[in-house]
């Protein structure tokens, strides 16, 4: 009893000489991403000196004061303290998953006994896939048609969970898509029967997140290889015209690659009736009467079957020698029969056109006069066209047009002007000087007073100046 009694006063008394009067800031739940940042805050109103603050991580002291005595998460954990304030804020640096839980501020005395106790901060990380997730499951070397096939995507199970999403060749998939969750794993198949057109098809699953929009993975299983038995179809060149050469073409399109190519008839037809260039081109030379309606089928084989296809000889056109000679229009298609010789039955067949000999002279005599008289009323207009610019040139010429200098019409004049400043040079008989003949004259516009600098020149005026400057120096 006096153990307990002393107990109850020991704790008693600290209550009593404890100082510290509340939080002004205290932690709240967080989320963050793995790899960012998380903040927790810790505002003290008042403390003791025999008091000091601690962080507490699901009961786990992390922290004392200032310091981080978490040995596992010291170089990841630090504490923004203030003394003067009582700041003790948590900073989280590159969150990881095992930061998850309960945050909580605490205040101890100095014999280690808890004081008080902020609120609860729950803080949720949210979980970004590991860098080799997603998974895709391995395929078969091959598949044959018609066979099931399953591929799996598979990512961890987090929180929040991961979003898995299969493609075929870059198109979404929305059928056939089976999503199962386990402890561990996030797990998304597809299911389908092998086709023909999904040979070489890629098939790729995507993964994100919203925990990090910006995080974008894939996968893929691809291309796949399925096989399958020829698709053979046939292809007629042009027209079968009788007498005329005929090509039929054989396509095929297998996995693995054709083995054989096969032409079978039916009725069966003369070797030496036809030609064969690698197997897939059958060349008829000379399409004969007794070939219409022959069944022609193309066979190929690969490793997996069989394919075929059929085609049969449908004769469109027959024209014997003698109707050669003659013109003819196609009106409607031709079957397989003889063209009839009266004209009440020619709608189904060829209109055969023919002239008498008369006819056909007036007809040619026509013609040329025709072209006779296109040719003289085509060198006519010829003709006509090539005067036009003659007769321009020769208006032009007489009446002299206007130029353009400087922006403005000029007039050319019809009197040209000498400058007075000429030099008389001496005539070599004599031993005088004579006025210099210019071969230059200077255009002078209407509104310039040219009596100062220019002189009219004309032959006149010339040859008056040239006999008194002769007589001049005679009488010297």
């Amino acid at each position: 009893m006096e153990g307990l009694a002393c107990v109850m006063f020991l704790v008693f008394s600290v209550c009593q000489t404890s100082s510290f009067s509340g939080f002004l800031k205290q932690p709240t739940d967080e989320k963050q991403a793995e790899g960012e940042l998380a903040y927790f805050n810790c505002i003290i109103k008042r403390l003791d000196n025999t008091e000091y603050v601690s962080w507490l991580h699901n009961g786990h002291k992390i922290s004392e004061d200032d310091r981080i005595i978490d040995r596992r998460n010291i170089d990841r954990y630090s504490i923004d303290y203030d003394p003067d304030v009582r700041k003790y804020n948590l900073q989280i640096q590159n969150v990881q998953r095992r930061d998850s839980g309960e945050y909580t501020c605490t205040i101890y005395n100095s014999g280690g006994i808890i004081v008080a106790e902020s609120k609860s901060a729950n803080f949720t990380v949210l979980q970004i896939p590991r860098e080799h997730y997603p998974i895709c499951s391995p395929i078969a070397a091959r598949y044959s048609r018609g066979q099931a096939i399953i591929i799996s995507c598979i990512s961890e199970n987090i929180e929040p969970p991961v979003r898995l999403k299969w493609k075929r060749n870059s198109v979404d998939i929305t059928s056939g898509i089976d999503r199962k969750m386990t402890d561990d794993n996030h797990v998304v198949n597809y299911s389908f029967l092998a086709k023909k057109s999904d040979n070489r098809a890629m098939f790729i699953c995507e993964l994100t997140t919203s925990a990090n929009p910006s995080i974008r993975r894939n996968c893929s299983c691809g291309p796949i290889n399925i096989i399958y038995a020829p698709v053979v179809r046939i292809k007629q060149t042009g027209n079968i015209v009788l007498d005329k050469e005929a090509i039929f073409i054989c396509y095929s399109d297998a996995n693995p690659e054709e083995e054989r190519f096969e032409w079978i008839f039916n009725p069966p037809i003369d070797r030496n009736m036809y030609l064969l260039e690698n197997d897939r081109i059958l060349r008829i030379t000379d399409m004969k009467r007794i070939l219409n309606n022959t069944k022609v089928m193309c066979q190929v084989t690969n490793s997996m079957g069989i394919g075929s296809s059929v085609l049969y000889i449908n004769i469109k056109s027959q024209v014997s020698s003698e109707e050669s000679k003659a013109d003819y229009v196609d009106t409607t298609k031709s079957e397989n029969k003889d063209r009839p010789k009266d004209k009440k039955s020619i709608p189904n067949h060829q209109l055969l056109i023919t002239t008498s000999p008369d006819q056909q002279k007036n007809t040619t005599h026509i013609s040329i006069s025709l072209i006779v008289a296109i040719a003289v009323a085509s060198i006519v207009v010829i003709l006509g066209l090539a005067m036009i610019p003659v007769g321009y040139m020769r208006y032009t010429r007489r009446q002299p047009s206007d130029t353009v200098s400087r922006g403005r019409p000029v007039s050319i004049p019809d009197v040209y002007f000498e400058p007075k400043d000429h030099v008389d040079p001496m005539l070599p008989q004599l031993g005088l000087s004579a006025p210099w003949m210019r071969t230059v004259g200077v255009q002078v516009p209407g509104e310039c007073e040219y009596d100062m600098t220019y002189t009219q020149i004309s032959p006149q005026s010339r040859q008056a100046y040239y006999s008194q400057r002769m007589y001049t120096a005679a009488s010297m």
